[in-house]
């Protein structure tokens, strides 16, 4: 066990190309280096060891989304709305659109994104881990895209299920239903 320790604080273990931090990361996503004979880049790798050499793990989906008939000023008025109904108030509000103006010179359709929270259930998340408060707000987008309109919501169970901790996920999946509901209703 002390060798095997001392080979990861050395950065790597045996049969594998040292990364060195941060190096190796190119582009988008890619990875180069990787386990020796296998080629490079992290395609086929699931979880433990090798994976299914040349099989992707399946996505998972982690927003809820919506198309909806009403333009973007109604449809963010009314997601306020429910969010109002449902306990919930608005702690931020960005528009990435305009942001994007004016730091980047950027154009884009309208893009807006909700920190929506709860105070009963934020204090049940915290008062289980405090360290879930890195989870919240809770994040809804509302955008238009090729001239229609979206409602997305983050699902709180995807984010929180990286825990691992089932009474997160318990709370998470309350707030999700309720969120979930509220999408259904624009």
């Amino acid at each position: 066990m002390k060798g095997e320790m001392n080979e990861m604080e050395n950065g790597g273990m045996k049969g594998h190309e040292k990364m060195g931090g941060m190096k190796g990361m190119k582009g988008k996503g890619k990875m180069e280096g990787g386990c020796k004979g296998h080629g490079k880049g992290m395609k086929g790798m699931g979880k433990g060891h090798h994976g299914m050499h040349g099989m992707e793990e399946p996505k998972k989906e982690y927003a809820y989304v919506r198309e909806v008939e009403t333009g973007f000023d109604e449809t963010v008025a009314r997601v306020k709305e429910e969010l109002k109904k449902e306990g919930f108030g608005v702690l931020s509000e960005v528009r990435v659109d305009q942001l994007f103006k004016e730091k980047l010179d950027l154009d884009m359709e309208p893009y807006v994104i909700l920190g929506a929270c709860n105070p009963k259930f934020s204090s049940e998340l915290i008062g289980i881990d405090i360290n879930s408060g890195t989870f919240l707000p809770c994040n809804l987008v509302v955008y238009v895209k090729d001239r229609k309109t979206y409602v997305s919501l983050l699902l709180p169970t995807m984010a929180m299920s990286i825990t691992g901790n089932d009474e997160l996920l318990e709370v998470a999946a309350k707030v999700e239903e309720i969120l979930g509901d509220i999408v259904k209703r624009i």
